[in-house]
């Protein structure tokens, strides 16, 4: 709550008062004014009337007539008669205020009752006003202190007492500008852990290539008798960890832009087959002949994406289940589309995957302790749901242990 010192202090509320006291100065004057001309029109009145009375006394001698004639016209001439008897003391409308006691009387008494009268009212109206102005100050400096907090990452709602008004309004906008920053401020300290985590991540998986790397340079530098044969081993695992720390690196930067939301995607209303082609075509040369992957469904469904980047995606999960189904496994890219919806679902006939797998297979760099490729990062299916969700589809994942694995992915048709 605002002090009253500190309230009186406010350049706003001076200027009311300054207003005020002009308010009661002018007021002041006004009344005396008008207080002096009620008091000589009264005293004016009660002259004539005693004008009046002299002329009856002067034309009748009667008392009882007198008192009769107190309420009737007195003749022209008694009345100019009496008017001149009267002036002739100093007694007429031109009575000098010294001498009228009367009057004094009359303009003190209206001055003091009017003045009493305004400056109640004037009072109670500035009390009124100072008591509403002080509500909005205070409003006012809840608004600041939240500002304060504010700038200091650090905000609560303001509680205001106000009826449907500008103030109402101005605290319901800065409650609802405290919410956004709230939640800004906590988005921005995930993405900062995130990208910690992120930084971790990288740092951990390029650790081992680069160690090696560095082994096997250390190993052809310093010993003089290798030979080429085992030179040429050396030199071979060297570039087996080159090309994975370059394609660590390429998915990492792919990542990173989805995430930045810096990646522009062709989007074009197109069927599936294409991408889905584009995704096939490498593991028809290089998996077992055993192995299957069959393509069927409505291929020709027309749905809104990237057909690059949506192969990459469908890609990664392929590779996924090639990885984890044996030998004589059929890998089935089925495409269902519906009146609404295009669902692809990519399944496999493999070792099926535990529920912790399931709930943590889209986090990066998460591999389970299944995994039959020692050179897996981890990274492909996490970059597959990033390019999906990207380009508005949502992927869900249903497994079971040595039944196999289904992946769905939906989009709006």
């Amino acid at each position: 709550m605002m002090k009253i010192k500190e309230l009186y202090g406010n350049p706003e509320i001076k200027r009311i008062n300054k207003r005020y006291i002009l308010i009661a100065i002018v007021g002041s004057i006004i009344i005396m004014l008008s207080s002096f001309i009620i008091a000589e029109k009264i005293n004016n009145d009660i002259i004539n009337s005693n004008i009046k009375t002299y002329a009856d006394i002067i034309e009748y001698n009667n008392k009882i007539d007198i008192i009769k004639n107190f309420s009737q016209d007195v003749s022209k001439g008694k009345l100019k008669e009496a008017k001149e008897v009267l002036k002739s003391y100093g007694y007429d409308e031109n009575l000098s205020f010294a001498a009228n006691g009367l009057f004094y009387k009359l303009f003190f008494m209206t001055a003091c009752v009017f003045l009493a009268i305004f400056y109640l009212i004037t009072a109670v109206c500035y009390f009124i006003s100072v008591r509403d102005i002080k509500r909005v100050f205070d409003s006012l400096n809840k608004i600041i202190d939240s500002a304060d907090k504010i700038t200091n990452g650090e905000y609560r709602n303001i509680d205001g007492d106000f009826e449907e008004g500008i103030i109402s309004i101005l605290i319901s906008k800065i409650n609802y500008l405290g919410e956004r920053i709230n939640n800004s401020i906590s988005m921005l300290e995930k993405e900062k852990n995130n990208l910690k985590d992120f930084l971790a991540d990288i740092s951990h998986q390029l650790k081992t290539p680069l160690s090696s790397l560095i082994m096997f340079n250390d190993i052809m530098k310093t010993n003089e008798k290798l030979s080429d044969e085992d030179r040429n081993k050396f030199i071979v695992k060297s570039d087996e960890q080159l090309q994975r720390m370059e394609w660590l690196i390429m998915n990492l930067l792919k990542m990173g832009r989805l995430k930045a939301r810096a990646v522009k995607f062709d989007m074009e209303k197109q069927p599936i087959r294409e991408a889905v082609e584009i995704a096939i075509a490498p593991f028809m040369q290089n998996i077992k002949s055993s192995k299957s992957i069959i393509a069927e469904g409505d291929l020709d469904a027309d749905i809104n994406h990237d057909k690059d980047w949506l192969a990459e995606a469908f890609s990664n999960i392929i590779k996924n289940a090639v990885e984890h189904t044996d030998d004589d496994g059929i890998i089935k890219v089925t495409v269902l589309q519906g009146k609404l919806i295009t669902r692809i679902l990519i399944s496999d006939n493999g070792k099926g995957m535990t529920e912790e797998t399931r709930k943590n297979i889209f986090k990066r760099f998460y591999k389970c302790n299944k995994s039959v490729d020692p050179n897996s990062i981890g990274i492909g299916l996490s970059l597959s749901k990033s390019i999906i969700e990207a380009q508005n589809g949502e992927i869900k994942v249903f497994s079971e242990l040595n039944k196999g694995t289904t992946f769905i992915i939906s989009f709006m048709n």
